[in-house]
């Protein structure tokens, strides 16, 4: 695109009187009015520079390789003279802070020349590309919510067919008088839940309607004599859960329970005879205490049937596991969320269970770095009512990303070759009027997060090195790269979180250029022009939060004091 609003700046300030097409001057650009280049050159190599350091750091060495065409003067690393060998390489220590450290590197001639090399080192803890953080959010479990975790219960506990087990046995009882057998036998529909009680977490699996048709013979005076009957009831089957962690896991997928209580309720229970007349005889001998015997009988081999199910089905079970899809940086991005645990917290009535969930954000970049740089900070517990999200997990997107070139755009800007005579007049010289200059990014360092209780926005976001070319063909006039601090919102639409630019602050520094120019003039538009860019490229983000039914949706956004989390209000 073509946009002159911003470089508009630079003729502003340099007493211009506007921005035009004409600015610069130059004629058709001949060979003959082509100005040579400067005679003097200051090349700083800074490529072997390690810019991720662990988040203790305090100092951090610098190291480089200075050449200058009129012989190396010194070189200063944040003010300080660095130690400058005869082949040109240098070795400096700067002091470091937790986040982002801009460092300002200075090399300077004999005759004066100066150039401008400057890099930012990021100190930080740093998660592996595509890893989980066990601690990206979490919330007050309720009744609500527990239900919808459920869903993957429902589907492995949900299968119980007692109806079934009874008629595949050959004898349902037998005792020195009477033999029964299964003749029909039915249930409803298993229904599978999840309940809380105070901090315990309870599994409940109802089966209504269980309904059993039975015959047998009885051992008379004389003769064997034929019975019939029938029992049913709804059985409720209950079992309290806790957390068992697998060893390296990222999710939570397996849950010890405790032996199975079932009850029967409401019982029913009779039993006639067949034939003869000794009907009324063989009720009052069977059904008196059969009854109670076969409900006892039914509870205790249905709870051991559960609880050999139950430890099969819960070694390895889902609770939560959801991957939702986005885009942030015009990049195509997954985000896998899952319950990483469950933690009682308090004590009595008090107690409440927190669900804390990990997530990990992936791309198709391969781009080469130790991982999304992580903000250090305690785990605050969860108030009722809101999710707590970890300032992170945005690092981690944004990390994956820029992994996936989110931050290197060829041609993100048009600016004419006219606007930057004005800067450097030898420009307008060597390209005729009107001649189209892109500008190409390329961000070297991912993002660093972190959320600003006080601040302007929610979070805000750290970038160091981007590094702006702005080239015509295969000259570069310009190597300026830059420093942005982004104050973001998080505002709630349609129940997610779209991050919002409501604040820039950006420096830029020359650290090479085709024609000495007026340095401080271009840096100053550099930072504006940066901004505004940026905040281009985060337009038609969404983070998505967990899908759960009774979660509600994002209402309002508050960071959390330690400055590491936000405090999401759920309606």
């Amino acid at each position: 695109m073509r946009n002159l609003s911003v470089f508009c700046a630079i003729s502003a300030m340099a007493m211009f009187a506007a921005c035009s097409n004409d600015a610069g001057g130059g004629d058709d650009g001949g060979d003959d009015d082509v100005p040579p280049v400067p005679t003097w050159s200051i090349d700083v190599d800074m490529s072997g520079l390690d810019r991720y350091a662990p988040a203790d750091a305090t100092t951090w060495p610098i190291a480089g390789t200075v050449t200058a065409s009129d012989g190396v003067d010194g070189v200063t690393i944040a003010g300080t003279a660095a130690a400058v060998a005869s082949d040109g390489s240098f070795t400096g220590d700067t002091m470091l802070a937790p986040g982002l450290n801009p460092i300002a590197i200075l090399a300077t001639d004999k005759a004066g020349h100066t150039r401008k090399a400057n890099r930012s080192v990021l100190a930080a803890s740093y998660l592996a590309a595509g890893a989980h953080n066990r601690e990206a959010a979490a919330l007050v479990l309720t009744d609500a919510v527990v239900a919808a975790m459920g869903a993957g219960l429902v589907e492995e506990a949900g299968d119980v067919d007692v109806a079934a087990e009874i008629l595949a046995r050959d004898v349902l009882s037998s005792d020195s008088q009477c033999t029964t057998w299964p003749v029909e036998a039915s249930q409803g529909q298993v229904q599978v839940n999840l309940e809380l009680d105070g901090a315990d977490l309870w599994l409940n699996i109802r089966i209504p309607n269980l309904y059993v048709y039975f015959e047998g013979q009885c051992s008379g005076l004389l003769s064997t004599i034929p019975i019939g009957g029938e029992m049913g009831g709804t059985v409720d089957i209950w079992t309290r859960l806790t957390p068992n962690p697998q060893a390296g896991a990222n999710c939570l997928t397996a849950f010890r329970h405790t032996a199975p209580q079932v009850t029967i309720s409401p019982w029913y229970f009779d039993v006639w005879g067949l034939s003869g007349p000794l009907q009324s005889w063989l009720v009052n001998l069977f059904s008196g205490g059969k009854s109670e015997e076969a409900r006892a009988q039914l509870r205790s081999e249905i709870g051991t049937r559960a609880n050999t199910m139950l430890a099969q089905q819960l070694a390895d079970i889902s609770v939560f596991d959801r991957t939702s899809e986005l885009e942030l940086l015009s990049r195509p991005l997954a985000m896998h969320l899952c319950v990483a645990s469950l933690d009682r917290v308090g004590t009595g009535s008090n107690a409440r269970l927190i669900a804390r969930v990990a997530a990990a954000a992936t791309g198709s970049g391969t781009r080469v770095a130790p991982g999304a740089p992580q903000t250090a900070g305690t785990v605050p517990a969860p108030a009722a009512g809101e999710l707590l999200l970890d300032g992170n997990l945005v690092s981690q997107l944004l990390f994956a990303a820029w992994q996936d070139g989110g931050l290197t755009k060829l041609g993100v800007e048009t600016v004419e070759s006219d606007v930057l005579a004005l800067v450097a007049p030898e420009i307008g010289l060597r390209y005729p009027s009107g001649t189209d200059v892109l500008v190409n990014l390329d961000g070297d360092l991912p993002a660093y997060v972190r959320a600003t209780p006080g601040g302007m926005g929610d979070l805000k976001v750290e970038i160091g090195d981007l590094m702006l070319d702005l080239v015509v063909g295969e000259d570069r006039l310009f190597r300026v790269g830059a420093v942005l601090r982004l104050d973001l919102d998080l505002v709630p639409v349609d129940g997610k979180l779209v991050p919002t630019v409501v604040g820039t602050e950006a420096t830029a520094h020359v650290l090479d250029e085709l024609y000495d120019g007026n340095d401080d003039l271009l840096e100053s538009v550099i930072a504006t022009k940066v901004g505004s860019t940026a905040s281009a490229l985060l337009s038609g983000a969404a983070l998505s939060l967990p899908e759960l039914p009774g979660l509600g949706a994002p209402a309002d956004v508050t960071p959390d004091a330690g400055g590491r989390y936000v405090r999401i209000r759920m309606q």
